[in-house]
């Protein structure tokens, strides 16, 4: 059980998202603008230069575990960092650094040079698990000729983030979070396009939380204070035209991790003395009764949230499944329906909760999750619906 109550955590959802704004807008994009023109990636030149860009998505696709933490930092995997070795001196060694370069070699010659060339002692050609390289750098040649610095170019509205988003994902060995992590370096922070800071959707925003810094300062956040913190602080910075923002938790966790204690202490140390006084008399359904209600709905989001949370592949092969459902769409979908309702929660909303709910139980896309969580023996939306529904009459009578 929290040891604050509904109100305060929204309290202090307010607080970070307002901290969390402030660093992204006042310190992150000007930083992330300057490493990128170091490295020759500036706004005029990825406009102007479809090869340029093609360079750009290559080093993304490098800049991962194991070789981020093997070079000791993305610094060193973009070129940023003077003096260490940089993905690309490594593939302009190997002749693999331009879309003609790679364009007229078929996969397997691609592999064996990349097989035979050893980056802090890795190797280029795999991440050691799924990823093979030599099929990325074809992808994303052909995916670069095939018209997407165009669609880069004119993005200027949320279809056109998902359509960006979705042609980068389907890349071999660029996965949510890169992709992301790609639409907010060159949608927001270079800026190409006209894509207005708000209308980046969560589906897109979201697998950003799976980066290492980010997540680990969302453990600490959850922790420390309350493990609806984050989801409602993502629901407000999306209220507020600013998604994005949520990746100043990697900010400050990899550059300023004492700050994120102290944010830590200053919310205690606040909440310490904040006076418990009466509670204002409110009518069944006003504010006061709409956040409680709001949090008590939200309690069961957070039940099938942590049943979309873990599921193995074998789990899935187990129950049938397969070609079905992945372990990653299921958990996506468990992303979309936290972060979504975590906005409404934050608000009050609960009869907007409730439409949000009765909505995805009737989606296509609602009702297969639903299938394969029953499937699986996991807790699911349709096994929850009457006791939601219970909740919010209850609730609001």
């Amino acid at each position: 059980m929290s040891r604050y109550s509904k109100q305060e955590v929204a309290l202090i959802a307010e607080l970070l998202a307002d901290r969390l704004i402030d660093i992204y807008q006042g310190e992150q994009i000007a930083a992330m603008v300057d490493s990128f023109s170091s490295a020759g990636f500036t706004k005029t030149a990825l406009e102007q230069d479809p090869a340029k860009l093609f360079r750009m998505l290559v080093i993304a696709a490098y800049d991962r575990r194991p070789f981020t933490g093997a070079a000791g930092g993305f610094e060193v995997i973009w070129g940023i960092r003077p003096g260490a070795q940089s993905i690309p001196q490594a593939l302009k060694a190997l002749s693999l650094f331009t879309l003609e370069e790679v364009g007229c070699l078929g996969q397997d010659a691609i592999h064996r040079r990349l097989d035979g060339q050893r980056y802090c002692g890795l190797s280029l050609a795999t991440d050691g698990e799924n990823v093979r390289f030599a099929r990325t750098l074809l992808d994303l040649a052909q995916l670069v000729e095939g018209g997407f610095h165009n669609q880069v170019l004119k993005s200027c509205s949320t279809e056109d983030v998902q359509k960006v988003y979705q042609q980068l994902t389907g890349v071999h060995g660029i996965g949510d979070t890169i992709g992301a992590k790609l639409v907010k370096y060159l949608l927001r922070e270079i800026g190409i396009g006209g894509v207005p800071a708000g209308a980046f959707p969560l589906t897109v925003v979201w697998p950003i939380a799976a980066e290492y810094h980010v997540n680990a300062a969302m453990e600490r956040l959850s922790a420390r204070l309350d493990k609806t913190l984050v989801p409602l602080t993502m629901g407000l910075l999306l209220s507020r035209q600013e998604p994005f923002a949520i990746d100043a938790l990697f900010y400050l966790h990899r550059n300023r991790n004492w700050e994120l204690d102290e944010f830590i202490e200053e919310v205690q140390e606040i909440l310490s003395h904040r006076p418990a006084g009466p509670k204002p008399p409110s009518e069944p359904g006003g504010q006061d009764s709409d956040v409680e209600l709001a949090q008590r709905l939200f309690a069961v989001i957070d039940k099938i949230y942590e049943a979309c949370r873990g599921v193995s592949r074998a789990e899935i092969g187990r129950a049938g499944l397969q070609g079905f459902v992945t372990p990653q769409r299921i958990e996506a979908s468990g992303h979309y329906l936290y972060t979504g309702m975590g906005e409404l929660a934050a608000a009050g909303k609960a009869s907007e909760m409730m439409a949000f709910y009765e909505n995805c139980l009737r989606s296509d896309k609602g009702k297969d999750i639903g299938w394969a969580l029953d499937q699986l023996g996991r807790t699911s939306m349709e096994s929850e619906a009457d006791r939601f529904r219970a909740i919010y009459q209850e609730g609001s009578t």
